[in-house]
């Protein structure tokens, strides 16, 4: 298992949000995290990133308790794509992207060497962003910088990526197409990758396994075919629906009125 999370408690002050979560992740498997606003998703990263500290229960990563790990190193272990990024001055695309090599250099003083402009010259054109990569990350549109973001954690070459709402700020074409490169990138480089993400159709035609969350647990876990069911989107979402099946056999969700 690329990670492990048993018993994870978390609260806010008075107010306990994750409430005892398990969840095995496989490795080189993508892996979609549903559920309605408010239950626990994203501070679920946050947790397994170390951003925030579990009340209890342990988190794994790699066989290793995420307390082992120091800063640098599990930032060359897990990458993060933010649903968006706190980037409030001026940068170009190619620095951006290139940032994502800091946890490789051996000290503070080190500069990128030809190695580290050679990955991220690929990860920039993999991603068709050569024609930005002399602009303003601040200068793109939400769907472009959420492509930057997706180079930049590549760039730290990681063993497993964590994104947070990827699509959240794309038109339909540009977030398939997204996740379309999360999903190669998943079986081409066996990357293990957690997506927290609202559009259940997107999920049900990208991820191997789902986690479908509600009040800071986990409700249920499978393949989108058993987790996607009329009856537990009512229980979890309050969503009358009607499942249909793709051409692929995979459960498309139809919202009743």
């Amino acid at each position: 298992m690329a990670i492990k999370i048993n018993d994870v408690k978390f609260s806010h002050g008075s107010k306990e949000i994750l409430k005892g979560v398990d969840i095995h992740i496989k490795k080189g498997k993508l892996t979609g995290i549903l559920g309605p606003n408010g239950c626990g998703k994203s501070t679920l990263l946050k947790n397994i990133l170390g951003y925030l500290k579990k009340s209890s229960g342990s988190i794994e990563v790699m066989d290793r308790e995420i307390g082992g790990f120091t800063q640098k190193s599990l930032a060359k272990t897990i990458a993060l794509v933010p649903q968006k990024s706190s980037l409030g001055s001026p940068i170009k695309v190619e620095e951006f992207v290139l940032m994502g090599r800091l946890p490789h250099l051996s000290s503070s003083w080190q500069g990128y060497s030809r190695e580290d402009r050679v990955i991220a010259k690929k990860n920039i054109d993999d991603l068709e962003l050569s024609d930005f990569k002399g602009r303003g990350a601040l200068s793109l549109s939400g769907g472009e910088f959420q492509r930057v973001l997706l180079a930049r954690a590549l760039t730290q070459d990681p063993d497993i990526l964590l994104l947070d709402e990827p699509t959240s700020a794309m038109d339909m074409n540009h977030a398939v197409e997204l996740m379309s490169k999360v999903k190669e990138l998943v079986a081409d480089k066996g990357l293990t990758s957690i997506a927290v993400i609202h559009d259940l159709n997107l999920a049900s035609m990208f991820c191997d396994e789902l986690v479908l969350m509600k009040d800071g647990r986990v409700k249920y876990k499978g393949t989108p075919r058993e987790v996607l069911t009329e009856k537990r989107l009512k229980e979890v979402y309050k969503l009358r629906s009607k499942i249909i099946t793709d051409d692929n056999g995979n459960p498309f969700v139809i919202p009743l009125i």
